[in-house]
């Protein structure tokens, strides 16, 4: 009698199936250029958004709404942007919204660099806190200049801004390079000193002396407290109701609501530039030489690890209220960030000129190149090329295993869509790399199955491509242990 299990005369046994190993990605949310092994992150992207996370979803394609030579700054204030230009002779400012330029001004100089634009409000009656008005001025720095916030938007021919000087030949002021207001004061730091201006007054610049003492006077101060910190000044802002004041190795703080003020080292650490400073929903974001760092009252913490940059030269940034816009510039890279403060991801898109700055105002968020001005968050898809690519997956062993099947829910919207499969360490290309799905005009939600063939390797990446908008919500790879390696 035959014992359990085993075979008798002319019986063979069943072949045991394989084990098949699915991964599922539900959340598209993360990109990391330095860890690309079984994460389950991103390891590139091109022109991709965080704004549905964790969908993925393409960004959209900037509209340009002005065009200039020489463009050098923006800023953004209520509805309208204040673009700062040089035409060859001489450097302007243009007062501009979506429709274009409506009011322009000359500073009087062909001073090319980079400005600091703030706006102040003094209150035209102070002993009247009821009848009193606020007039609302912008103040240019280090031009010395000031402006009327509002002016008349004549559209058919341009307004003539009329620009004012700070000062007169019985009337100095500082050297300030950068600038902003707090208390009803201008703050501002030149190389190595910081100033404050008179109360309710940014044309006054009076100190106190041994005769007067007055807590409306200005206030100056040198910041040499610490011998880490003997540096030239980079930035100021303002932040959690202190001013802030950056050297490219450390921050201080100034205290108290009146003059004196007081200066206070608090990190060794700082900033690059100014336009890379931005405060973000509560959170003060920065580019030092090696990384960008957070801010939120403690020591400063690094986000950029997973960008595996390791040296920012030249940076600028914008800020639209959740997001942090990072446009990074070194001998040999050109690339334009994201940081989503909301789920604390980065994104990244495309980037073909130099990026000279960012601003934001109520209806939206703007960037500059040499020549034009586009504004960033629009609703136009069509045509927008966009790319991700996963990490290498291998479920964590390095046996041969090939890809059993692909699947994913998307919607879309007359989208074009290409799949790719990358083996071990591959390198995409278009022309030769292994293409297991293609459609064009895809429209409504749809899922997608693929069942590709000769896949047997260790490792694998999925490298999409797609035109116009879509939205993934779930990719789901299966694989099995085992199969030809040399098929």
């Amino acid at each position: 009698m035959a014992k359990k299990n085993e075979l008798t005369y002319l019986q063979s046994p069943l072949p045991e199936g394989k084990k098949t190993y699915k991964q599922t990605k539900v959340s598209f949310s993360g990109l990391n250029k330095r860890q690309t092994l079984d994460t389950g992150v991103l390891s590139y992207e091109k022109n991709i958004s965080t704004v549905e996370a964790p969908y993925l979803t393409p960004s959209p394609i900037p509209k340009a709404i002005y065009n200039s030579t020489n463009i050098i700054d923006i800023f953004g204030f209520e509805d309208f942007l204040v673009v700062v230009r040089n035409d060859g002779a001489n450097t302007h400012i243009d007062y501009i919204d979506e429709s274009g330029r409506f009011a322009t001004g000359s500073l009087g100089n062909n001073d090319k660099s980079h400005r600091s634009i703030v706006q102040f409000n003094v209150y035209d009656t102070p002993t009247d806190v009821v009848g009193g008005e606020y007039v609302k001025k912008l103040l240019i720095f280090p031009d010395k200049k000031s402006v009327d916030l509002k002016v008349d938007r004549n559209y058919t021919t341009p307004t003539t801004l009329t620009l004012a000087s700070l000062e007169t030949d019985t009337h100095k002021m500082p050297n300030i390079k950068y600038a902003t207001v707090h208390l009803s004061r201008v703050f501002g730091v030149d190389e190595d000193r910081v100033y404050a201006s008179g109360f309710n007054d940014y044309a006054n610049w009076n100190l106190d002396t041994a005769d007067e003492y007055n807590e409306s006077n200005a206030w100056c101060s040198p910041a040499q407290a610490n011998v880490k910190a003997d540096s030239k000044f980079t930035g100021i802002t303002t932040y959690q109701n202190h001013v802030v004041c950056f050297k490219r190795n450390f921050m201080h703080e100034i205290y108290n609501t009146k003059n004196p003020f007081r200066i206070q080292d608090i990190y060794g650490e700082g900033t690059i530039d100014n336009r890379t400073i931005q405060d973000v929903d509560g959170r003060l974001i920065f580019v030092s030489d090696d990384n960008v760092k957070i801010y939120t009252g403690s020591n400063p913490k690094i986000i950029s690890y997973n960008l595996n940059l390791s040296r920012y030269e030249t940076a600028c940034s914008g800020q639209d209220g959740r997001n942090y816009y990072l446009y990074v510039k070194n001998s040999t890279e050109n690339h334009f960030f994201v940081y989503d403060t909301l789920i604390g991801e980065w994104s990244e898109r495309d980037v073909d000129n130099e990026i000279k700055g960012f601003a934001n105002n109520s209806n939206g968020v703007y960037m500059i190149t040499a020549t034009d001005v586009y504004k960033l968050n629009t609703s136009n898809y069509v045509g927008q090329e966009w790319a991700f690519e996963t990490d290498l997956i291998t479920n964590n062993t390095v046996d041969i295993k090939h890809v059993k099947k692909l699947q994913m829910l998307g919607d879309f919207e007359n989208s074009d869509l290409d799949v790719y499969i990358l083996y071990d360490d591959e390198v995409f290309n278009a022309e030769t790399s292994h293409k297991v799905y293609s459609r064009t005009d895809l429209n409504g939600k749809k899922p997608i199955r693929v069942k590709p063939r000769k896949t047997a390797h260790y490792g694998f990446k999925l490298h999409f491509e797609g035109v116009g908008y879509a939205k993934l919500y779930e990719l789901e790879m299966f694989t099995e242990q085992g199969g030809g390696l040399y098929v």
